[in-house]
């Protein structure tokens, strides 16, 4: 996704969109659809990208998706807000992780693990 289109939406219609499409990475890996699931992935990073780089690092914005019906949704927005909120957004992956909902609660434990180890550095 090209940084010109997301340039010209509102915060909260980035909001919208990556919400959208972490929605549609979640029903990608039910159906074991690898490569769209990473096709979201590099539009989700620019979106969040974009968000960074507004004035006041606007990230935090996605933190509304904590308790999020889809746990990719819940997952991704919580990965994306360590930096503006590390508290908030490692209870958010606690809790993923506590679900058992698998594969998240996997992605969410093993997050927890690299951040306690300091080999994952958000940034």
């Amino acid at each position: 996704m090209k940084s010109s289109l997301l340039v010209k939406l509102s915060t909260a219609e980035l909001k919208a969109l990556f919400e959208k499409l972490c929605i549609e990475q979640y029903d990608a890996l039910e159906r074991n659809e690898i490569a769209i699931f990473n096709r979201r992935y590099d539009k989700i990073q620019a979106i969040q990208d974009e968000l960074k780089s507004r004035p006041g690092d606007q990230r935090r914005v996605l933190m509304q998706l904590f308790g999020h019906s889809n746990m990719q949704a819940r997952l991704t927005a919580a990965h994306a807000t360590l930096t503006i909120d590390y508290l908030a957004a490692r209870r958010e992956l606690r809790a993923i992780a506590d679900s058992k909902w698998y594969p998240q609660a996997a992605d969410a434990g093993m997050a927890l693990d690299s951040l306690d180890s300091g080999f994952y550095k958000p940034t």
